[in-house]
């Protein structure tokens, strides 16, 4: 059964249509990471210096809690200690236990002083915290706004693609096999597949076409290829000369 030219012509057209949108779409929800991308790092920045002074904050406050612990089970122990020194007969044991006392006292006076450190150290860090606090704040919010409003743009593309990929498979299957076949092979370079012929030459790479090829697509009964690019290309028929077909872009292989 001969191929109808005019139907499949519409039905490339239509297809072609559909294709370059649903490129457009992908490539603008593609775009999206990039476009917040600083924000996320400005706000990922600010939470690590955040959580990074926070960190050490509760290292420090947890390490004087347990200096100020030991100062006070020390202290009792060394009050029990002096209490029984009285109770020591030889002077070996007395002067054992008065080195035991003086060593735990300066042991307690080391960690008294550690205690001093950190509590300097921790208002320092509590006052840092704050500062960071609410620059880190700050750039959640925005991070968080910036996101949202990436999620709910793309959300409204994926809406607006429905319609096109739900068309897409019936479009395919009214093409011819061949057809279809060089579309779909010439799709993996160009988001342009079909196109037509200008002045004698391909609007697709601009190069002209052979003569002989173009004397037969004036009978406009069959597709012809571009020697050049390999597009499908076409003439414009007399009844929608005039008429401007949207020029798309091409595309590096692997889009």
């Amino acid at each position: 059964m001969p191929i109808d030219y005019q139907e499949q012509l519409a039905v490339l057209r239509e297809l072609q249509s559909i294709d370059s949108t649903l490129h457009k779409f992908r490539r603008t929800i593609e775009q999206f990471p990039e476009q917040i991308k600083e924000i996320e790092e400005a706000y990922n920045q600010a939470k690590a210096e955040f959580e990074a002074v926070d960190s050490e904050l509760t290292s420090i406050e947890s390490q004087k809690k347990r200096d100020e612990q030991d100062v006070a089970e020390s202290v009792d122990k060394l009050r029990e200690r002096e209490a029984r020194l009285y109770a020591i007969k030889t002077n070996k044991e007395y002067q054992a236990a008065i080195k035991e006392i003086s060593e735990g006292k300066k042991i307690n006076r080391e960690r008294e002083d550690r205690v001093l450190q950190a509590m300097e150290k921790i208002e320092q860090l509590k006052q840092k915290s704050e500062q960071l606090k609410t620059a880190f704040t700050d750039k959640e919010a925005a991070f968080n706004k910036a996101r949202q409003e990436v999620e709910s743009q793309t959300a409204e593309i994926k809406a607006q693609m429905a319609d096109g990929e739900k068309r897409r498979p019936e479009l395919i299957a009214m093409l011819d096999r061949d057809i279809r076949r060089k579309y779909e092979f010439v799709g993996k370079r160009y988001v342009d597949v079909v196109v037509k012929i200008e002045d004698g030459a391909c609007r697709g790479c601009l190069r002209k076409i052979p003569p002989q090829m173009l004397n037969e697509m004036l009978r406009r009964n069959e597709l012809k290829v571009c020697p050049s690019c390999q597009r499908l290309v076409y003439l414009e028929d007399k009844k929608t000369e005039g008429e401007d077909v949207p020029d798309e872009q091409k595309v590096p292989e692997g889009e």
